[in-house]
């Protein structure tokens, strides 16, 4: 027999860049019961609800709900208020979505304070950390979520590479979704042994491989308010400004050091170093910026719609300027990498890059002062 859930939201949806947050809300959506593929979403056009004005094509609304709460939990779970220090070799050794996801566990337990916002109970498994989760347990949580319709998330490696656990069959394999039919690609090592015909994962020794998995047992009271998700937020940013990791940033591309005497090869290393740094904020302030329009349209003014509007504001306007800087390494450009990399050598160019991320810095910088005066004690 092979159990598989059906109508869960495959991703990613629109920019949905962060593992860990996409394959939340699928598993979220299918636990809530929202499986109308045709149900309403927030339109930003509209200022409200969808009309289905035609505007859209290829339009498929749970997809677009998908991207909607995908935005907000990038603001539930944290990684919206991030930053990454570009002169720190572990900050910069992976990709972002690696280094966010090490920096936000090391924060708090944004697991936990995610699945409290969302309302629900869930265990951890971990089968090698000595904790007594035997195969035989783990694998009967397993099935017995999919049973009951609710995915399973879950790490198949020390990376955090998420994916969401859709099925099973009776040899013991697992089915599931990885983004790899998206824009994420294939998951990297050690990924599944292939993908059926409705581009399912096939995992037949998940336990060998299984690190992390989050099984939901049941609603409970919301005990975390949308006051607390911008009051933690402010934590998150403080503790990003103390360290300073954007002015670090600005220094490293003001130091000559840095670029001087580098090969042609450390400069394309260089040039994708920047270019990665740069992705983080561009991504993540503009989906934080997102969130907040439907939390803030339509509202009576108050002070905390008006740290909304400013938010917005802020955020896109990081994410235009940082444009400009991306522009200055060649991403997104016509022509040569290294050409593009050995324009690192050119001060002028460094120093417009420099002023962007300075720029941005005191961008963030006011986001925090209209979070402390919209949510501060």
């Amino acid at each position: 027999m092979k159990k598989i859930i059906s109508d869960v939201v495959n991703f990613p949806n629109g920019c949905e860049t962060v593992r860990f947050t996409a394959c939340l809300v699928s598993m979220l959506m299918r636990a809530e019961g929202i499986t109308d593929k045709n149900c309403d979403f927030f339109c930003g056009k509209q200022q409200g609800n969808c009309v289905r004005c035609g505007q859209c094509k290829d339009l498929v609304p749970i997809n677009k709900k998908h991207e909607e709460l995908y935005n907000l939990y990038t603001a539930v779970t944290g990684f919206g208020f991030l930053q990454i220090d570009l002169s720190n070799d572990k900050h910069m050794k992976n990709d972002w979505n690696q280094t966010c996801n090490i920096m936000l566990r090391e924060f708090d337990w944004y697991i936990g304070f995610a699945f409290d916002y969302a309302g629900y109970d869930f265990e951890e498994l971990m089968p090698h950390f000595d904790t007594g989760h035997s195969k035989e347990m783990v694998t009967s949580k397993i099935k017995n979520s999919i049973d009951e319709n609710i995915p399973i998330l879950a790490l198949f490696a020390e990376t955090y590479q998420w994916v969401l656990v859709t099925g099973y069959d009776d040899n013991g394999v697992l089915y599931g979704l990885d983004g790899s039919q998206g824009y994420w690609g294939k998951t990297p090592e050690p990924g599944p042994a292939g993908y059926d015909e409705n581009g399912l994962f096939i995992l037949p020794d998940f336990y060998e491989k299984l690190t992390h998995a989050f099984v939901i047992n049941g609603k409970k009271d919301i005990t975390i308010t949308i006051q607390d998700i911008f009051r933690r937020g402010i934590k998150i940013m403080e503790s990003m400004k103390e360290k300073k990791y954007y002015s670090n940033s600005v220094d490293f591309m003001l130091n000559d050091e840095n670029f001087d005497n580098l090969t042609d090869d450390e400069l394309l290393t260089i040039r994708d170093r920047i270019s990665r740094w740069i992705g983080q904020p561009i991504d993540q302030r503009a989906i934080l910026g997102s969130a907040m329009n439907p939390l803030r349209v339509g509202k009576e003014p108050s002070k905390e719609v008006a740290a909304f509007n400013a938010i917005n504001r802020l955020c896109w306007t990081m994410h235009d300027v940082l444009w400009i800087a991306w522009r200055g390494v060649g991403e997104y450009m016509s022509g040569d990498r290294l050409d593009w990399a050995r324009g690192l050598k050119n001060k002028t160019i460094r120093r417009m890059i420099a002023d962007c991320f300075a720029f941005v810095r005191d961008q963030d910088e006011y986001i925090l002062e209209e979070l402390k005066s919209g949510f501060g004690d």
